[in-house]
């Protein structure tokens, strides 16, 4: 008989997956792993009961997380990533041409293992790229302890604040104050900013808030993902001005492979318009979250 795994969302509302067949069912020492087959997106990683990615959408996640804020930079060299997970964020960085180094973190080893044994498709033997660096531990450990500046490009492909959760202690003003000081004076920070709910935008208005309090350019781009019932934010931060959209957006993309499922031009310049009414109440302040004591405050 298929498990159906209920997903709670917002609202009162919740979410039913069936999985058709379970690959792996484990409780590493920090969180519930599943990977399963399911028929409506394939084979499909889940966190906790949460779904992380699938095989039919990840590129919609994956690639709008990461190409933007590359592109926007225009010649990151030095990136380092907080959460490798299924490694498909190290994929998308490797097909930019002026990289040289990633080095990924991620606190979890087991799930990183588990990804490569039954998920190889995500990372496309990015593991196994000499430009790569890989680590198990706190990534707070390693912003600690980089030299100030050492990074042009900083993702933070975190799970969601959850009380209890891997990553808890990476969402406040004093993690992104660290996150501030490994980053180069033109580098910019991205990290996957939650859902951008219909109603209020709590958790999003919670992010951009706190991240001004560290830096004072933030700008949102946007996917939706069909396998998380909804838009996805992703937010682009930097020290400076950037242009989310440069007058030569069309070449440097064109550097890229012509292998992208997702992103173009086009589509860039979709992700980073959010839609009038959200705008309206993404402007509105949220709550700056000072400490991680009060990260799960950002779900609401």
């Amino acid at each position: 008989m298929p498990l159906i795994v209920q997903e709670p969302f917002q609202y009162g509302m919740s979410m039913l997956l069936e999985l058709q067949r379970i690959v792996v069912h484990r409780r590493t020492a920090f969180q519930e792993v599943i990977i399963a087959d399911t028929e409506a997106f394939g084979r499909t990683l889940l966190l906790d009961g949460l779904v992380q990615s699938s095989i039919a959408d990840e590129a919609l996640y994956h690639e709008l997380l990461i190409h933007p804020a590359l592109v926007i930079h225009g010649a990151p060299r030095r990136v380092l990533v907080g959460g490798t997970g299924e490694g498909a964020s190290l994929r998308e960085i490797l097909r930019h041409p002026t990289v040289e180094a990633v080095l990924t973190v991620d606190l979890d080893g087991e799930v990183v293992e588990l990804c490569k044994e039954h998920l190889p498709e995500w990372s496309a033997g990015a593991f196994e790229d000499p430009r790569v660096e890989s680590r198990i531990g706190d990534f707070l450990d390693t912003l600690s302890d980089a030299e100030p500046g050492s990074f042009d490009i900083i993702v933070s492909d975190l799970t969601d604040p959850v009380e209890d959760g891997p990553s808890v202690h990476l969402w406040s003003r004093s993690y992104y104050r660290q996150v501030a000081r490994a980053l180069a004076d033109d580098g910019i920070f991205v990290l996957q900013a939650g859902e951008l709910d219909p109603l209020d935008l709590h958790m999003a208005r919670c992010v951009r808030s706190t991240l001004l309090e560290v830096f004072p350019h933030v700008h949102f781009v946007h996917s939706y993902v069909p396998s998380f019932h909804c838009l996805w934010a992703f937010a682009v931060a930097s020290k400076r001005p950037f242009d989310p959209s440069p007058p030569d957006l069309e070449d440097r993309i064109a550097r890229l492979p012509d292998s992208l499922r997702v992103y173009t031009p086009a589509r860039h310049r979709v992700a980073i318009e959010t839609p009038p009414y959200l705008a309206k109440m993404l402007a509105t302040p949220g709550k700056v979250v000072t400490s991680p004591d009060e990260v799960p405050s950002i779900l609401g």
